[in-house]
């Protein structure tokens, strides 16, 4: 957590998002990299109010981009912080200019304030976060309140007991230690599931043996789909942090399959820690 990249559109959740990244900076001896994108879309340049810019694209666009940068002097000020954010105005999608500025700045962590989606909203365009989660190339913390590293105590993974997943345990691991926190491995039992509860807890134990982890526990929760299994095992765990991996499925294929992390962060009031695993489009 050297580098961390924070998209910040002035939203009382992307301050909070902010504060939690320089704490974590702090903690970690690293940077915070605050990024604002200037939507230059048809619908957006006609929502202005023209009378306070000049006419044309690009001088509407150094307009915004001065005036954030005027705007985020304020919220900088107002931090109180050791560490000092950079600022940066990109123009485009969202989703574009985080993966851009993710490899230009070589960020190793996002950290995101995000409201989730439902409904319609969910089925057809989703929340940006979760284009985000399914293609960045490195870990997202997705965060839906204010959040200090001290509320973190216990990290929830659910873990479909795969011993093929050594990059993602070495980051989780990494996790675990940053935090200091109790680790919980969790295998959501669905109706479709044969193997008894006594057979699965073997699993998880032999599992935690093969990664050499520590400081950890196992558990089996029922539920009619990993997600509501999850989601509840979760709610149930104070000062909890979720811990998932995520597929990176496009298209139609995404459709298909969907994404259980992205259905956490959607409907979970918790922190959500992801990570793509790797060799997925």
């Amino acid at each position: 957590m050297k580098k961390i990249l924070v998209p910040f559109d002035f939203s009382a959740l992307s301050v909070s998002a902010l504060l939690f990244a320089i704490e974590l900076a702090e903690a970690g001896q690293g940077q915070v990299t605050a990024l604002h994108v200037v939507n230059m879309t048809p619908a957006y340049l006609e929502s202005l109010d023209r009378a306070g810019y000049a006419a044309g694209s690009a001088s509407i666009l150094r307009g915004l981009g001065r005036e954030a940068t005027e705007n985020f002097a304020k919220v900088r000020a107002d931090l109180r912080s050791r560490i000092e954010p950079s600022f940066r105005v990109e123009q485009g999608g969202l989703h574009q200019a985080i993966i851009k500025t993710i490899h230009e700045i070589e960020a190793d962590l996002v950290v995101m304030g995000t409201n989730g989606s439902s409904g319609l909203t969910e089925a057809l365009i989703g929340s940006n976060t979760e284009k985000i989660v399914r293609t960045a190339p490195v870990p997202i913390i997705s965060i839906h309140k204010d959040q200090k590293i001290s509320q973190i105590r216990n990290i929830v993974f659910p873990t479909a007991i795969d011993l093929e997943q050594h990059r993602f345990i070495w980051q989780l691991r990494a996790l675990q230690s940053f935090f200091n926190a109790h680790l919980h491995l969790l295998y959501v039992k669905t109706p479709d599931s044969i193997n008894t509860d006594k057979t699965l807890t073997g699993m998880l134990t032999d599992l935690g043996n093969y990664y050499s982890l520590t400081n950890y526990s196992v558990h089996i929760t029922h539920a009619a789909s990993e997600e509501k299994g999850v989601l509840k095992f979760a709610a149930r765990m104070p000062a909890s942090m979720i811990a998932m991996a995520t597929h990176g499925y496009t298209g139609l294929t995404h459709l298909m399959l969907g994404s259980v992390a992205e259905n956490v962060i959607n409907h979970t009031n918790e922190a959500v820690w992801t990570w793509k695993l790797s060799g997925q489009l």
